[in-house]
């Protein structure tokens, strides 16, 4: 019986300390077993209630017109100057190769511009994939230049300048140009967080004129083009940490955006862990 009552002490002793150095007077078995269930029951009590506070210490949704985390990073995205699309949440599939991913990506976001095709679009979006994955980080589009480092806010991103054609993009809804043969230019900024299992996506576009084809062959009169979009897309968003205090965070479906071209081309690729393979 005493060497079970030892057991039981240095079970206690590693699982709730402060309790056990307690009981270390206790020489009476029964009053000792009883005086481990009430440790035990307060252990668990403490257990529930820290994992009842970790959902309400990070919360994600749009606060007003801003986007924002508190935790995980804690951080909050909007527009300079452009009103409010549309905002909220939804689910984006990934390939790797040609597998999917597996569970769903999700995917919190807002939208700003002037509901026009001919008017600018600013992005902000947070993306998270499931446990076990981790978000690449080549930040890299097809025919892409000017790619590179760039801090916006105080974080660092990786940026590169490329076309988006409307096809098949998740935010032509948005702007009234579904069906529409509308092309942008884009500045895309993307920064991973939370040890790569998040990324912050800023995306900034503008209509495509007619006589611009290619980033790299401008047309005559266009050598500042791309230099003067990329100043106009720095300046266009705003990142800043979470409200001292703010109301409830809106958690939303963000309906309007066509969710089923929210794919690796507007999020970027990811990968799996393996015990051989670190980002």
């Amino acid at each position: 019986m005493l060497k079970n009552v030892l057991s039981i002490r240095e079970l206690g002793v590693k699982v709730c300390p402060l309790l056990a150095k307690q009981a270390v007077g206790v020489r009476d078995a029964g009053k000792y077993a009883q005086f481990m269930k009430l440790s035990a029951a307060c252990c668990a009590i403490a257990l529930m209630m820290c994992l009842l506070a970790c959902p309400a210490a990070r919360q994600r949704g749009m606060n007003g017109a801003a986007y924002v985390s508190t935790a995980k990073p804690a951080i909050s995205l909007r527009a300079a100057t452009l009103p409010l699309l549309a905002g909220g949440e939804g689910q984006a599939s990934l390939l790797a190769g040609s597998m999917p991913i597996g569970a769903p990506v999700r995917v919190w976001l807002a939208a700003y511009g002037e509901a026009s095709p001919q008017g600018p679009l600013a992005i902000v979006a947070h993306a998270e994939v499931q446990r076990g994955w981790y978000w690449d980080g080549a930040m890299r589009r097809p025919f892409s230049v000017n790619e590179g480092v760039e801090v916006l806010g105080g974080l660092e991103f990786q940026a590169c300048t490329y076309l988006v054609d409307g096809e098949r993009d998740p935010f032509t809804a948005l702007v009234g140009a579904e069906g529409l043969p509308i092309r942008w230019i884009a500045r895309g900024f993307a920064a991973r967080t939370n040890f790569y299992e998040d990324k912050i996506i800023l995306e900034y576009r503008e209509r495509l004129p007619e006589n611009v084809t290619s980033l790299t062959a401008l047309p005559l009169g266009h050598g500042d083009f791309v230099r003067e979009f990329e100043q106009r897309a720095r300046g266009s968003f705003v990142i800043a940490p979470p409200p001292a205090e703010m109301a409830s965070l809106e958690k939303k479906y963000a309906k309007a955006v066509r969710w089923r071209y929210m794919t690796e081309k507007f999020l970027g690729s990811a990968s799996k862990y393996d015990v051989f393979n670190r980002p």
